[in-house]
């Protein structure tokens, strides 16, 4: 067996996860093992141990059992992630606590940039290995400290294309790899659409047929996690103690409400996404205000064009703000339209849909459509994008939609996106999510992430 740099391992907290890292661990294992997870599942294999449980809210000064603490370089440093992290705090005060003043948000921060640092000193790990994009406060905490101490840091991404993960070192840098290696084909001189492997064939195949996305329904599931589904809604303790919430901004969305554009008026579809989550904290960067992505995209309309916004099916009223729906109530051009209507409706009916990384930017490519991204989609930089950086090149791009100019993409320009991101990524499953909507077997998921794993490990890496 070969011996690792000590590594630090966070997350991994899904029967797919463990297995995978189990699997790895006996064929490369590290000189020092950590774990920050919800529970100790690899045993005497783990030689440090922090649990991931309430938020890391015990992670404060007094209990801080660390020698090392961080001098005011660091927090310097990290001034540009503090604003990230601090938004990211509202995901951890639930319940009778939501909406925690400034200062109390701050000071936990810095609590928990005190304990990174310090398990990192203190553990002398060379390599840390998240399981997913760190999107909750503390590990994105600890990404951010371990970044600035130069140390190597990794975690795993899956995509929304089938059976599609990348690796990165950076949320900034994520997918930076498969823009590249699509320069790279565009400057090739192969001719003709490229040879997919098989699982981004079914993709491209589903996203130019008619079809419902795995995520949309629950006829795929067993009766006990259907159950689970909806016991979840239910049950939901902090929903209950915010009832006044639910109320108050429920009212607000309903009279915000408008009837979506007619068969004659120009719009951009623009569907919200859920909030909190991963795809717009930390991937959205400053887009992560859905409203200043709104405001932006209605400021860059051409005359007479409207924005036809959809609220997100799974939003729960008690985590999107009054404020929010009377701020597009007050923008004339905007239309937040019933979440009753058909999502692929408005996306054959529009002009181009508007997202900051959601999977309908990447629908609307197949169907002909142009796609706005605010933020680090995997699409950005793909044929038919307009990457959202300057408002005033926002206005141009949609003018030559306006005038017909724009240059759409073809399927043939997908395939070649489709082999650029099949260069640039892994196949296999890392998302225990995903697993509904891959065709390989639970065994075959893990084995191909145990060797991802094993090979990321490796000394000579």
């Amino acid at each position: 067996m070969t011996e690792a740099p000590a590594t630090l391992f966070f997350g991994f907290r899904r029967p797919l996860n463990q297995a995978a890292l189990k699997q790895a661990l006996a064929t490369c294992r590290p000189v020092r093992v950590g774990l920050v997870s919800r529970s100790n599942f690899l045993g005497p294999l783990t030689d440090e141990f922090l649990s991931a449980r309430n938020g890391f809210r015990a992670c404060t000064y007094r209990a801080n059992p660390y020698a090392h603490f961080p001098g005011g370089h660091l927090l310097e440093q990290l001034w540009p992630n503090e604003v990230t992290a601090l938004r990211m705090y509202e995901r951890i005060f639930r319940g009778a606590t939501t909406g925690q003043s400034y200062d109390k948000r701050r000071t936990l921060y810095r609590e928990h940039v005190a304990w990174a640092y310090g398990l990192l000193r203190e553990g002398k790990y060379q390599r840390l290995i998240f399981s997913e994009i760190p999107h909750h406060p503390f590990p994105y905490v600890l990404h951010s400290v371990a970044s600035a101490m130069g140390l190597e840091v990794l975690f795993l991404a899956q995509i929304q294309t089938k059976e599609t993960y990348v690796i990165s070192e950076s949320i900034d840098g994520l997918f930076e790899p498969i823009q590249t290696a699509y320069r790279d084909l565009l400057r090739s001189s192969q001719q003709g659409a490229p040879a997919l492997a098989p699982h981004l064939e079914a993709e491209f195949e589903r996203r130019t047929a008619e079809h419902t996305p795995f995520y949309m329904g629950v006829s795929d599931l067993s009766w006990n996690k259907r159950l689970y589904q909806r016991s979840k809604k239910f049950f939901r303790g902090d929903d209950r103690l915010r009832l006044h919430r639910t109320i108050r901004n429920g009212l607000a969305y309903r009279r915000a409400r408008r009837q979506a554009p007619h068969a004659r008026e120009r719009f951009i579809y623009f569907p919200l996404h859920l909030q909190p989550e991963a795809t717009t904290s930390p991937m959205g960067g400053v887009y992560v205000d859905q409203n200043l992505a709104i405001e932006t995209l209605a400021r860059a309309l051409p005359a007479g064009w409207k924005v036809a916004v959809k609220e997100n099916p799974a939003q729960r009223f008690a985590k999107r703000e009054r404020d929010f729906y009377e701020h597009l109530e007050g923008i004339p051009a905007v239309h937040l339209v019933s979440k009753q209507e058909n999502t692929f409706d408005l996306i054959e009916r529009c002009e181009a849909v508007a997202t900051i990384t959601g999977t309908a930017g990447w629908e609307a490519l197949f169907r002909g459509k142009p796609t706005i991204a605010f933020g680090r989609a995997f699409y950005r930089g793909g044929p038919g994008v307009i990457a959202v950086d300057d408002p005033a090149e926002l206005a141009s791009q949609l003018r030559s939609i306006e005038d017909g100019t724009f240059e759409h993409a073809t399927h043939e320009d997908l395939r070649r996106f489709l082999r650029a991101i099949q260069s640039a990524s892994h196949h296999g499953v890392v998302d225990p999510a995903y697993l509904r909507d891959s065709d390989l077997s639970f065994g075959d998921c893990v084995d191909r992430y145990a060797n991802t794993l094993a090979k990321i490990m490796a000394p000579d890496r």
